[in-house]
This record gives C-alpha cells, sequence and structure tokens, in this order.
C-alpha cells in the first residue's frame, strides 16, 4: 500500500456501510504534509527510487496555492492581520522546501541512474509522466565527451 492509497484510506473508514470517497477538497491539508514528509524522508533514504507519491503533490499543490491566496488575502488587510499572515508564509515556505527537496531528490536519482531507470521497466513505473519525458530527453545545454578506439582519420558531425 503506497502512501497515496494511505492517504486516501485513512480518511474513507469502513463503518458496514461504504461511505463516499472523500475529494481532495475535503482531505485535511497537514495530512498532505505528513505523507509528503514521509516520502522526502523514504525518498532520501532509499537506494533506488521510489514510486512517485502523485496524489500527495497534487494535492499539496493545490493547498498551496489556495493558502497563497488566503496570504494575499490577509496582506491587504489590518495590521494584525500581517502577523499572522507572516506566520502564514513561514509555514507556506517550510511545505515549499519539503515539496521542492522531494522532487530535487527524485531528479537526482534520474540523472545518476537513468540509463537502469530506463532499462528497468519495475523501476520505469515509479516515475510520474513527466520524469519520464526528463529521463528519455537529453540535455542538449551539456557538453558531450566522446572516446575514440581506433583513429578514423577526419570526421565531421553533423548539426
Amino acid at each position: 500500500m503506497s502512501v497515496d492509497d494511505d492517504l486516501f484510506s485513512e480518511f474513507n473508514d469502513f463503518n458496514g456501510a461504504a461511505p463516499a470517497p472523500l475529494t481532495r477538497d475535503e482531505i485535511d491539508p497537514t495530512k498532505y504534509v505528513k505523507f509528503l514528509t514521509q516520502a522526502w524522508i523514504n525518498e532520501r533514504a532509499a537506494p533506488d527510487i521510489l514510486k512517485y507519491e502523485q496524489a500527495s503533490v497534487d494535492g499539496l499543490l493545490a493547498k498551496i496555492d489556495e493558502q497563497t491566496m488566503v496570504i494575499d488575502e490577509l496582506d491587504s488587510g489590518k495590521d494584525t492581520s500581517v502577523i499572522i499572515s507572516i506566520l502564514y508564509q513561514t509555514e507556506l515556505e517550510r511545505i515549499k522546501f519539503v515539496l521542492r527537496s522531494y522532487l530535487r531528490t527524485r531528479i537526482s536519482k534520474i540523472e545518476k541512474y537513468c540509463q537502469f531507470i530506463l532499462a528497468d521497466t519495475n523501476s520505469k513505473r515509479r516515475l510520474s509522466k513527466a520524469e519520464i519525458l526528463y529521463a528519455e530527453k537529453p540535455s542538449l545545454d551539456e557538453a558531450v565527451f566522446c572516446r575514440v578506439v581506433e583513429d578514423v582519420g577526419d570526421f565531421r558531425l553533423d548539426e
């Protein structure tokens, strides 16, 4: 069971009758932070790339957008709401740090083990669609060094 499964199953307890599944808006934002923080710790500690936590990342991004709008409204208010806004901004920056670090950790693993991840179907299934595109597309801004086994004389590469 993945973190995404835990996220929704924790809120959808079965009490004899099948409850209506909760939507993303009904889930407490602290749960997204909790699950993404755990996924971040696991990703940093694991030698292999782990399953991408799509629901946690998407839910947290939506909540970040909502919270940003709330902060903007508080900034235009009274002097006391400015202090509350600063507290909200601080917490929002902490959450963004965890999210960025989680994604950065995944990207560094993809860059380091790109050939293995693309060759192994189990590893490739753990990537998001954007990560697969990133892994398959070479960086055209990086220098490439080649070692030639034997002399072939003058040779021109097409651009």
